[in-house]
Order: structure tokens, then sequence, then C-alpha cells
């Protein structure tokens, strides 16, 4: 027993005493519309949404929004592994949840997901809107594993070519506001 033990902790400190499986966080598109009255353009409910007027184009296809139900039928059972592991299923519809305020909020709509592993110098979207607008989403994503086995992961969103600031932008949350006059981006915080 004694020297099953020593055999044991030989075993664990070859490999540093770390026999971790790492989630890395897949990278995601966030979208979230609202009008200048602050109405949730894209809540079913909402009479003026526009839920129906909008895709996405990803290289080459075409994209609608898909509803919770249609994603779990879409990954349900595919993973096979304890690790999470990056499902790309199109456009989701649903709606937010907040992790700092556990409540849910205005309705987003979620683009991906993909491998936040994957070195990409420039990986992009178009978010086609009504009146034949479109909007230029784009992301670039460093990763590596570091000389003592942790990971580090960067990623910098962009919008029409111009990298995001701000914190949400940051995350790849991208608020826009409907006007007259076309769509802007709010800059904002994580909800």
């Amino acid at each position: 027993m004694i020297l099953s033990v020593c055999i044991y902790t030989a075993c664990d400190s070859e490999n540093g005493g770390r026999d971790i499986i790492w989630d890395i966080t897949p990278v995601e598109f966030n979208i979230f519309i609202t009008d200048s009255e602050g109405h949730d353009l894209l809540d079913s409910t909402y009479q003026g949404n526009l839920i129906k007027d909008i895709q996405v184009s990803y290289q080459g296809e075409e994209y609608p929004p898909i509803t919770d139900q249609e994603y779990y039928e879409k990954t349900y059972g595919n993973t096979g592994t304890r690790a999470y592991m990056p499902i790309f299923y199109g456009l989701l519809l649903r709606q937010y949840w907040s992790h700092k305020t556990f409540t849910n909020g205005d309705f987003e709509m979620i683009f991906g997901e993909f491998d936040g592993t994957e070195n990409i110098d420039h990986r992009e979207i178009i978010l086609n809107l009504p009146n034949n607008q479109q909007i230029r989403l784009a992301y670039k994503n460093s990763f590596r594993w570091k000389s003592n086995g942790d990971p580090e992961k960067n990623t910098q969103f962009y919008l029409n070519g111009q990298e995001l600031e701000d914190n949400a932008g940051r995350w790849g949350y991208y608020h826009f506001r409907y006007t007259n006059t076309g769509y802007e981006y709010i800059p904002s915080e994580i909800k």
C-alpha cells in the first residue's frame, strides 16, 4: 500500500499535479436591436419586431433565426465528452440571461459557436437587416497554451472594420438602435 501511494504521487508530480480538462469559451456574436423608444425589436410579442426580416450571411449561406427548441434538437447528444465542445448552430434567437443579475433581459440573436482555441486573423459575418441594410461583424482570435499549462485567449471584435473598444463590444455584444436613418451601434456595458 505504501508503494502504491509513492507510485501514484510520482505519476501525479510528472503531470505537475494538473490533470485538468479546460473548457475554452467559444466565440459568438451577441446581437441586440431596439428602436429609439427602447422597444425590443427581437421580441416576438412586440408588434413591430424585425425577426422575420433579419438573417446572417456567412461563407455563402444565409442563416435565419432559429428558436431554442430548434437549437436543442441540433445540439442534443452531439458532444460525447465531458469537455465542452463548441457546436455551430447558426443564428439563435433567445431571451438574454444576465449572469450578473440572474434575470432575463431583452431578446438577443447569437451567431456561432466558433471554436475558442482556433487562431483566426479575420472571420466576418454580414448582418442583413430590413431595407437592404447590411452590417459587417467580425472577430480575430488568438489562443495558446502557456508554459505552465494554462490557456491564454484573446478575442477582438469589429464593426464595419473598426475594433470595438467598449466593454460589451470587447466580449462580442453588439447593441444596435434602429432610427429613421438606419442602425447605429450603441456602446454599452455587459448587462
